[in-house]
C-alpha cells in the first residue's frame, strides 16, 4: 500500500495541476473571444480576406478551446467502475477533434482565397487593420507562452494542442499584417489572397501534427524510448538486492498519465515477503523518477 503521506501529496499535486490546466483553458477562451470582437469589426471595415482568415481562425479557436476546457475537466475525473484507467483520453479526443477543426478552417481559407484571386476585391481602412493585427499578435504570443508552460508542467495534450493552434494564430495574424502593409505600401491587392493561401497551408500542416499525436495516444502507442532507458537504469539500481532484471515492458499514455507494466525478475530463493518488498521498492522508485506514472509490476522468479 502507498504510505498515507505520499498518497496525500500525490492527490494535492494532481489537484494543483488540474486547477492550472482549467485556468489556462479558460484564459484561452477569453483571449479568443476578445480577438473575435476586434477582428469582426476590422474585417467589415477593411474588407481584407487576410483579416477574415484571421477572424475565422479565432472563431475556430474559441470553439476548440471550449472543447478543450470540457475535455480537461472530464480527464480530471477519477477512475470509476466503468473506467478503471481514468478518463485521460478525453484530452486526446479533444486534440483529434481540434485537428479536424483546424484542417477545415485551412481548407475554407484556400477556397475563399482562390475565389478572391478570380474576382479581386479591394481593401480599405488598412491602417485600422494593421493596428488590430498588431494587438492580435501580442495577445497570441502571451497566450502561447502561458499555454506551453502549463502544458509542459502538466503534460497536457489538450493544452499542447491549444498552444499549437494559437501559435498558428501568430503566423495567421502576421500574414494578415504583411498583406495589409504590402497593400498600403505598393497598392498590390493580390498580396491579400496570396498570403491567405500561405497562411492556410501552414494551418493544414499544424492540423496534421496535432492529429498524429492525438491518434498515437488513442491507439496506445508506446512511450518514447528514453522512458525505457530510464526504467532500465532504475531497475539496475536494485541488482544488489536480488533483482535480476525485467521483461515484457509495456507502456502507454492516457491524458497526462503514463501507464507502465512490466515483469520483474528476482532471485528464485527469495522468500515471498522479500520478493514483495523489493517489488514495491522498485515500483515506488519508478513512480518517483517518472512523473505522472502509474506502475504495475508482476514478480517472476529468475
Amino acid at each position: 500500500m502507498m504510505p498515507m503521506r505520499d498518497q496525500t501529496n500525490r492527490h494535492a499535486h494532481a489537484a494543483h495541476e488540474e486547477a492550472a490546466k482549467t485556468a489556462a483553458a479558460r484564459l484561452s477562451m477569453l483571449a479568443a473571444a476578445f480577438l473575435i470582437v476586434i477582428k469582426t469589426a476590422t474585417g467589415f471595415m477593411t474588407g481584407s480576406i487576410s483579416v477574415w482568415a484571421s477572424l475565422l481562425d479565432s472563431a475556430m479557436d474559441i470553439f476548440a478551446s471550449t472543447i478543450n476546457l470540457i475535455a480537461v475537466r472530464a480527464a480530471a475525473r477519477p477512475a470509476d467502475e466503468d473506467h478503471a484507467y481514468g478518463h485521460g483520453k478525453a484530452e486526446s479526443l479533444a486534440g483529434l477533434f481540434q485537428a479536424l477543426v483546424i484542417a477545415a478552417s485551412g481548407a475554407f481559407l484556400i477556397w475563399e482565397a482562390i475565389r478572391r484571386l478570380i474576382t479581386p476585391h479591394r481593401t480599405s481602412s488598412e491602417g485600422l487593420g494593421i493596428i488590430t493585427m498588431l494587438i492580435a499578435i501580442v495577445v497570441s504570443i502571451f497566450l502561447v507562452r502561458r499555454l506551453r508552460r502549463v502544458a509542459r508542467e502538466t503534460e497536457s495534450l489538450a493544452l499542447r494542442s491549444d498552444a499549437i493552434h494559437y501559435a498558428s494564430d501568430i503566423f495567421t495574424n502576421s500574414g494578415a499584417l504583411l498583406a495589409l502593409l504590402i497593400v498600403v505600401l505598393t497598392g498590390w491587392q493580390m498580396a491579400d489572397p496570396l498570403i491567405s493561401i500561405m497562411i492556410a497551408i501552414y494551418i493544414l500542416y499544424s492540423a496534421v501534427g496535432v492529429g498524429r499525436e492525438s491518434m498515437d495516444v488513442l491507439m496506445d502507442r508506446r512511450l518514447p524510448a528514453d522512458i525505457d532507458e530510464r526504467i532500465t537504469e532504475i531497475v539496475g539500481k536494485f541488482r544488489d538486492r536480488g533483482v535480476l532484471g525485467f521483461h515484457d515492458l509495456r507502456t502507454r499514455r492516457s491524458g497526462s498519465q503514463k501507464f507502465i507494466d512490466l515483469h520483474l525478475e528476482v532471485e528464485r530463493d527469495q522468500r515471498l515477503q522479500e520478493a514483495h518488498d523489493i517489488t514495491v521498492q522498485v515500483l515506488r522508485a519508478i513512480e518517483r523518477e517518472i512523473p505522472r506514472s502509474r506502475v504495475h509490476i508482476h514478480t517472476d522468479p529468475g
